[in-house]
């Protein structure tokens, strides 16, 4: 039972305020994931429950939403607002794209 109550992994769970399993975002909180996307590839955007913004970090992109006949083109340094729930998807233009998804709750 002691051996239990100090084991490092307790010990620090107890800590911290911590468990093993995440615990959601609290609300107005952001989630960012970065998303590559290899050149001349296509690659399927995850959709959040929030508002979701794609921040283009490195190479151009052409996002498209399913049912949509718009394109969306990002250059590096360029961002844009989701305004559609449909499946997204991303192909790399020119080079290899890295992508920034942000959520807000």
């Amino acid at each position: 039972m002691l051996t239990a109550l100090f084991h490092p992994a307790n010990f620090m769970t107890r800590l911290l305020g911590r468990e093993d399993r995440p615990q959601p975002a609290p609300a107005g909180i952001r989630r960012l994931l970065a998303v590559g996307v290899k050149a001349g590839r296509l690659r399927e955007l995850p959709m959040g429950k929030g508002r979701m913004v794609v921040h283009c970090r490195s190479g151009e992109v052409w996002i498209t939403h399913d049912g949509d006949p718009r394109d969306v083109v990002l250059r590096q340094d360029q961002s844009y607002i989701v305004d559609r729930g449909a499946r997204m998807t991303a192909f790399a233009l020119r080079g290899d794209a890295g992508l920034e998804l942000q959520e807000e709750t």
